[in-house]
């Protein structure tokens, strides 16, 4: 039997590797998230959460190129960055310099498109904390709007700081877990990185606009809203055109530079991503393939299975046999959700 010694890391750090976007997601805390993979491949990566008295730090590993769109959920400051930096990181259609820091208030929308072998860690902090630590670092004066998603971008030597620290608890996390049990070392833990990312924050300044043009945002929710309410039927662009009351030309050149690929690609990747959660939680002695697909508005069987295989490199029939895991997890502790007046979740992320 195990003591309850051994035990106490386990109510502060949680490792698991996954193998499915949602998987991914289940796993993120104070955060919904909708993964699709940009590449053909196995969609799988490593994801470490560490729960420490004011602030939570969560890092991710993934393999595949993708695209997440989602909305902190939480009542805790959000801040990510890539551990590992990479130049072609982009964020709400902008191309991010590698040492950028995004930063997420409760309820933010957000959507970047992460490039493969990505390596990132996000500090979610209470605002209470964070605040006293900016105010004793400037003298009692407020120095960010902490109200507005926004981009940030450190002076190198801070950056490089916060970077190093974060990879240096995720390696001792990896190597020994034991001292967790320790609240001196879990407080220490807690400041040496806080400490870092309020000097890597107060040495930065607003460097990318809070969206891309509001009308290009405007359409971008009306046609991610419909498509989160027509997950049964067949869609075209002229659908996609109709709903956002803009021409083929406009949507095109918003999914360009949102999503870096066409309407049509984005439309064919989504519902195959959409056909893949259904047929991961279909239990395989009640439905057919065919009988998914047909509730996911595809019908050309052949050539959905075709594409399918194609991008997840494996059949439709291998994915229905399987055992999904996402209502197996192991319990986290929970993240206080905070809902404000007249705030709602991103459609389809509910």
């Amino acid at each position: 039997m195990q003591s309850s010694a051994a035990s106490i890391p386990d109510r502060f750090l949680h490792r698991a590797r996954f193998g499915d976007h949602d998987e991914l997601s289940s796993l993120i805390r104070g955060g919904q998230t909708e993964f699709i993979q940009m590449a053909p491949g196995a969609f799988k990566g490593e994801f470490t959460s560490l729960f420490l008295e004011n602030a939570t730090i969560q890092f991710g590993e993934v393999g595949l190129p993708y695209t997440c769109r989602g909305a902190a959920s939480g009542n805790r400051l959000m801040f990510v960055l890539n551990v590992r930096p990479q130049p072609d990181l982009v964020w709400k259609g902008q191309v991010l310099d590698p040492r950028a820091i995004m930063f997420l208030p409760p309820h933010a929308e957000h959507h970047d498109i992460t490039p493969a072998n990505s390596y990132w860690a996000l500090v979610a902090v209470e605002d209470a904390r964070l605040q006293r630590m900016l105010a004793s670092l400037n003298g009692g004066e407020p120095m960010l709007d902490l109200k507005t998603s926004r981009v940030l971008l450190p002076r190198a030597g801070p950056f490089e700081v916060l970077r190093h620290r974060l990879k240096t608890v995720h390696a001792a996390l990896r190597s020994d877990r034991s001292f967790l049990a320790v609240p001196e070392a879990r407080h220490s833990m807690e400041e040496m990185v806080l400490s870092a990312l309020v000097q890597a924050l107060s040495s930065g300044a607003r460097v990318r606009p809070n969206g891309y043009g509001a009308a290009h945002a405007r359409v971008v929710r009306q046609v991610e809203a419909y498509l989160s309410t027509h997950l049964d039927e067949g869609l075209y662009v002229g659908d996609l055109c109709a709903v956002a009351g803009v021409g083929e030309r406009t949507l095109r050149n918003i999914f360009q530079e949102r999503y870096r690929m066409s309407p049509v690609r984005y439309l064919k990747l989504r519902r195959l991503h959409q056909a893949r959660r259904a047929l991961r939680r279909a239990d395989s002695d009640l439905n057919t393939v065919q009988a998914v697909a047909n509730r996911c508005g595809i019908w050309h069987l052949g050539r959905f299975a075709h594409e399918y295989r194609a991008l997840f490199n494996e059949a439709p029939l291998e994915t229905l046999k399987k055992v999904c895991p996402i209502g197996r997890q192991e319990t986290l502790p929970a993240t206080p959700q905070v809902r404000h007046p007249g705030a709602s979740p991103i459609p389809g992320l509910g």
